[in-house]
């Protein structure tokens, strides 16, 4: 029996688009991520969101993600938190006050999670700005995550009540960059996505 497989102008299923995406940020070289890491930050730092926010959501990158942690060093005034996980019973994130040091608890992703009290907790509508990792996207804002859901069941809210909450902002290598993807009716829209060459505006 013949397995078929989708004709070159056929689009790509997101399976097929995640494998790919994943693999091509993979294969920069450690120079090339530190290049494009040090090129995103400074681009970001001169966006009016980043200047006004104070409470900041970042994320740990793995899997060849792009990565923001410099913005610790161009911000040291404002504060930074990361994602946690959502417990069991529950099916939205935290997140977390970071300083900036080294993380030696991971989750069941294998992603470092800082462990502190609840005093250091921060609501998701409390925060100004989140920085969310994607794995492709389009110029009009439309984002292709893992799968998991968690940023966009996090920030459902903003469905609801267009305006409140933080402004999210999408990063990703611009090689992540897609002609279109297809906006699905749980997706939370970003404002801006920011790459390693250059910002576009979502909405």
């Amino acid at each position: 029996m013949r397995h078929s497989h989708p004709m070159p102008d056929q689009p790509l299923t997101k399976f097929q688009l995640r494998r790919q995406m994943r693999t091509a940020r993979r294969a920069l070289s450690p120079y090339q991520q530190r290049l494009a890491s040090r090129r995103l930050c400074a681009r970001l730092a001169l966006t009016p969101a980043l200047k006004r926010a104070r409470h900041i959501g970042i994320y740990w990158p793995m899997d060849g993600e792009i990565d923001p942690r410099l913005l610790l060093k161009r911000f040291p005034h404002k504060q930074f938190y990361l994602p946690v996980l959502p417990r069991p019973s529950r099916s939205t994130m935290s997140f977390l006050h970071w300083h900036g040091g080294q993380l030696p608890y991971r989750n069941r992703y294998g992603i470092p999670e800082p462990l502190a009290g609840r005093s250091q907790l921060r609501a998701p509508d409390r925060l100004d700005v989140v920085l969310l990792p994607l794995v492709a996207f389009d110029p009009s804002g439309a984002r292709l995550g893992m799968g998991a859901g968690y940023y966009d069941r996090t920030f459902a809210f903003k469905r609801l009540r267009p305006g409140t909450g933080p402004q999210l902002i999408g990063i990703a290598h611009q090689l992540q960059c897609v002609a279109s993807l297809p906006a699905e009716s749980w997706d939370i829209p970003l404002s801006l996505v920011a790459t390693d060459q250059r910002l576009y505006q979502c909405r």
